[in-house]
């Protein structure tokens, strides 16, 4: 039975992730901060054609319960923001060269806009989140990878080919080993969730192992009993992460670096020495008001950021 709240056009986010695409409402999700999004498990589908038919049928139910407008995409790969194709997606097979746009709009009889997860994470803390009031933000997600996400005077900065921002390719060291572009000493091959497990497990070589194996959430609980060595896994990746945030701030003079994804939950521990080396590495006038702080919004970003995204290019294009 369809309901009465359609007075206010709202927006539908889909957050497409390595194991799962996850579907809601802004209005929903703005208002009340227990929502849940609908969970769809990538496994259970066989095909492209098998998921979008799935991903079309909860939007449909949105648009039963509110007067749904536009429909927003966060994807974790390269995409093509201006017709909403998808050229590959990250841990995801068989998204390799999906015009996922036109399948929606065709379906759904809405627009759609399709952009990379990191964006659309940048433009949730941008909009709503830890940067609001901000205008020139770069946002990172420090997860199984390191994406990047640039806000710069106010607007999404994609770059000529839709790949900007993606700070994880940074390199910090120029011998280092080369990551899958061939890019010696990339950070993300220094601290993803999986280089962090590995430098717990040779720096508590003497220690026995955890049940289930090391995690950056299990490096992060021995920090706060006080373990010495566990404070400084989290010193060295913030040594790692300020070269590379301090020569961002070099070049774009940002007014935040917002960082989110699971290797942030280190908090303190990531934060204030990061905060510190940064400062260490820039002139004052940049450093003065430039804020490094969590990310507000936690797995619900994609969704925000995507939809929130859509909302604003259907009220301008309106």
């Amino acid at each position: 039975m369809k309901t009465d709240n359609k007075s206010k056009p709202s927006a539908v986010g889909i957050d497409f992730g390595g194991t799962s695409v996850k579907i809601g409402s802004l209005s929903e999700l703005l208002s009340d901060r227990n929502s849940k999004p609908k969970t769809l498990k990538t496994a259970d589908f066989n095909t492209v054609d098998s998921l979008v038919s799935a991903m079309v049928k909860v939007v449909k139910e949105s648009m039963d319960k509110e007067e749904i407008v536009t429909v927003g995409c966060g994807v974790p790969g390269l995409v093509d923001f201006d017709n909403g194709h998808i050229h590959m997606l990250t841990n995801v097979p068989g998204w390799n060269d999906v015009p996922l746009k036109e399948i929606l709009q065709s379906e759904l009889n809405i627009p759609v806009f399709v952009d990379n997860d990191a964006n659309c994470m940048a433009y949730a803390e941008y909009r709503y989140g830890a940067a609001r009031g901000c205008s020139n933000i770069v946002a990172l997600t420090l997860g199984t990878g390191i994406g990047g996400g640039l806000i710069i005077n106010g607007q999404l900065y994609r770059g000529s080919k839709y790949a900007a921002g993606e700070l994880g390719n940074f390199s910090i060291d120029y011998q280092g080993p080369p990551n899958v572009y061939g890019l010696k000493g990339a950070l993300e091959c220094y601290m993803g969730n999986k280089q962090i497990c590995e430098i717990a497990e040779k720096s508590f070589k003497n220690t026995e192992i955890p049940e289930g194996g090391w995690t950056p959430e299990k490096v992060t609980h021995l920090a706060e009993q006080g373990n010495a060595i566990a404070i400084q896994i989290w010193n060295q990746i913030a040594e790692w992460l300020a070269s590379v945030l301090a020569s961002t701030a070099w070049l774009l003079n940002p007014d935040a670096f917002v960082i989110g994804g699971g290797v942030a939950s280190a908090g303190r521990f990531l934060f204030d020495p990061l905060k510190e080396k940064i400062k260490n590495q820039v002139s004052e006038v940049i450093s003065e008001d430039l804020k490094i702080i969590p990310a507000y919004f936690g797995n619900e970003s994609g969704i925000i950021g995507s939809s929130a995204q859509a909302l604003d290019n259907w009220k301008k294009e309106s």
